[in-house]
């Protein structure tokens, strides 16, 4: 399955614009960018945009924040996309959104949701100066199949919590490390698809299979993201990991045990890799400050676990 990440910013333009310059620059780029909608800039505000989206398969991760009024998907665009998904948003500002989608005019909380089709038009239309907010683009039919009579759900602010949000914070969690998904970008758009059929009223059999799918698969993965990034830390434990992925101890043992390997295993493993790596690349550094860098506060045990692992000693492991 195809990837296909984009990262469009206002800091990415020419210097010495001025500010209608920047927006028409802007605009023009992000016709290119998105083809989803248009971003009114806020007046009397310096004009400012950062966005950035993983495209995989037919499957859209996006984020977007900026100094714009209102955004709007007009008919026109609507013909000239002929995109048939839907897109899930969450309000990620601190202030209400308010959303016209199917000719009804509706309140978006501070982290609620919505579900806007795209083969239809919307606007967006509080006229705050600020707007920030993620989006995921699922394929229409796969999610009607999965969850029967979702277009009643269209055009309505849906509630924070479950399976949808986290749905949009695993999109979040993404967006901010793309490198994970050029690892799993199948399996990625599969756990979103579910989540997002979960937290829309998928029952049955369904229900249950996109249960097993989904949830535990994107919990595992940003447990693994939270280890990857946080092993080398010398007092990292199982109960640091449970409380930065807010979960408990228990579950995230849980969650490992059955990915193949304890939490134990996996934090030295990674430790060890780290350190044959810097042995390699680096002849002159003294090996104990290495084993401290890579989270060992015991060079004995160091010793002993790299022996094990790699069939010699750091020492002889220098430089290969």
């Amino acid at each position: 399955m195809s990837v296909v990440k984009k990262l469009l910013s206002t800091d990415m333009l020419p210097s010495g614009l001025d500010d209608r310059e920047r927006y028409m620059r802007f605009a023009e780029l992000f016709e290119y960018f998105s083809s989803t909608a248009e971003l009114d800039p806020t007046p009397d505000v310096p004009f400012r945009a950062a966005m950035n989206s993983i495209h995989v398969g037919t499957t859209l991760l996006g984020r977007c924040d900026g100094s714009f009024t209102s955004i709007r998907r007009d008919q026109r665009q609507v013909l000239a996309t002929n995109d048939n998904r839907y897109c899930l948003a969450r309000n990620s500002c601190d202030h209400n959104g308010t959303i016209l989608h199917r000719g009804r005019e509706y309140v978006l909380r501070p982290k609620s949701l919505t579900l806007l089709r795209l083969d239809e038009p919307f606007f967006s239309i509080d006229g705050a100066k600020e707007k920030r907010f993620t989006n995921v683009h699922l394929p229409m039919e796969t999610l009607r199949a999965m969850v029967p009579g979702i277009d009643d759900m269209v055009g309505r602010e849906l509630e924070p919590g479950g399976a949808l949000s986290l749905a949009m914070d695993y999109s979040d969690l993404l967006l901010r490390h793309p490198g994970a998904v050029d690892e799993a970008g199948f399996a990625i758009a599969a756990h979103l698809m579910d989540l997002a059929a979960l937290g829309l009223g998928a029952r049955g059999d369904l229900a249950r299979a996109a249960e097993r799918r989904g949830v535990r698969a994107v919990r595992l993965k940003a447990v693994l993201m939270i280890l990857e990034r946080r092993f080398g830390e010398p007092d990292f434990s199982a109960q640091k990991l449970a409380a930065a992925a807010g979960l408990s101890e228990r579950y995230v043992n849980e969650l490992l045990y059955e990915a193949g390997a304890s939490f134990t295993v996996r934090l030295t493993e990674l430790r060890l890799r780290k350190a044959a790596d810097m042995l390699a690349r680096d002849a002159e550094r003294r090996i104990s400050d290495i084993a401290f860098d890579c989270g060992f506060n015991d060079l004995s045990y160091f010793n002993r676990c790299f022996r094990r692992r790699f069939g010699l000693t750091p020492t002889a492991a220098r430089g290969r």
